[in-house]
């Protein structure tokens, strides 16, 4: 039975290093029309774990590759003082959860996520800051290979909230 547990195990270990970016979620058209009438975007990376920053994951340096791609894309971003001007404050989080494991071995979550200040339909005086649009990938990671492979995961997560941005957005 633990012969059998190992090799289970293994495998699904083996499967996540092999695909390194399994997106979860795929953006749909009502998440497309909350891009609508955006003038730009603010960007942020939340909080990088310990263990993942002393393998190098460097929070200020995703928040440039992100912030780079976006403005190479003609999407305008804006600094935090600009964003605090803006209807609904609309941000591009990207949050990194890299949990490391025995082997060592990192299992990793991208998340990136466009929240907005929104108001519910039931009550218009009560507004909340929620994710308007979204995806998920999740990979594998040797520690030599962690920012390499969350990069990859985030790359295609970007092309597609830049291709939904221009598609609300068309010009």
């Amino acid at each position: 039975m633990y012969k059998y547990c190992l090799i289970t195990g293994l495998a699904v270990v083996m499967s996540v290093l092999l695909n390194p970016g399994y997106s979860l979620c795929q953006s749909a058209d009502s998440e497309v029309n909350t891009l609508k009438g955006l003038q730009g975007i603010g960007v942020a990376v939340e909080g990088i774990d310990a263990d993942a920053a002393a393998d190098g994951l460097n929070k200020a340096k995703l928040l440039s590759a992100v912030t780079q791609k976006l403005k190479k894309a003609k999407i305008k971003v804006f600094t935090s003082m600009e964003l605090q001007t803006v209807s609904g404050q609309p941000t591009l989080v990207v949050n990194i959860n890299a949990i490391k494991q025995p082997g060592p071995i990192y299992i990793f979550t991208t998340a990136l996520d466009l929240n907005q200040i929104v108001l519910l339909s039931r009550n218009k005086g009560l507004t909340s800051v929620s994710p308007t649009w979204s995806v998920l990938t999740t990979g594998g990671s040797l520690p030599g290979d962690l920012t390499d492979n969350v990069q990859s995961s985030l790359d295609p997560m970007l092309d597609s909230f830049i291709a939904d941005y221009k598609k609300a957005n068309i010009k």
